[in-house]
């Protein structure tokens, strides 16, 4: 999928804990508050140049999904052993937007993974908000099978946690995802989870 560096700086300079999808259209990464949650905005000022600095070469390669994966590889690795939770952050949110825009749903998870691990957001959310915002038509039939597949595991870590109402936007992701590659087996399957998901948000 074709996409310019120009997209990558606008999502820099956007990567913010805020309540609202940034300036592209992109959801970003929510804060719960308090010092554990992701960096605030001034905290991000010098992280945004350190992370263009440090990783100049891996983001000036970005023009297709191939390269927007290998600089969100890099990042995941860096990320790692990076101590600057600031920065550490930034490589982890950065890493999913290029995730997202490549349409690679299983490193949009890995992401949101690593970060949670670290911070405190509601990491189901970002996960539902960033998985949705995949256009569909836009991947080829492979990554929308793996779309379906963490779409459907999102829904049952939703439901798990007693947010029935999250679990069946997931679900939903995945039936249209599913849809997509024309598995109709897997479509009705999940239309049949759906179902009993539905059902429990009946009032008794």
């Amino acid at each position: 999928m074709p996409f310019v560096l120009g997209i990558f700086l606008a999502a820099v300079a956007a990567t913010l804990p805020a309540a609202e999808p940034d300036d592209a259209g992109r959801p970003t990464m929510r804060s719960l508050g308090g010092s554990d949650g992701p960096p605030s905005r001034r905290e991000l000022v010098d992280a945004r140049r350190e992370l263009k600095t440090r990783f100049r070469e891996p983001l000036a390669h970005t023009e297709t999904a191939a390269g927007a994966m290998r600089a969100a590889e890099t990042l995941f690795t860096a990320s790692v052993d990076e101590q600057d939770r600031v920065l550490k952050w930034l490589m982890l949110d950065e890493a999913r937007r290029l995730a997202l825009a490549a349409g690679d749903a299983e490193a949009v998870n890995r992401a949101i993974t690593l970060a949670s691990a670290v911070y405190e957001f509601d990491a189901l959310e970002t996960e539902l908000r960033s998985l949705a915002d995949i256009p569909l038509r836009g991947i080829d039939p492979g990554r929308a099978i793996r779309l379906a597949q963490v779409a459907e595991t999102l829904s049952m870590r939703a439901e798990t946690d007693g947010r029935t109402a999250l679990a069946v936007s997931a679900q939903s992701l995945a039936i249209r995802a599913w849809q997509r590659v024309g598995d109709m087996p897997n479509a009705r399957r999940a239309t049949g989870r759906l179902d009993e998901l539905e059902a429990g948000l009946q009032p008794r």
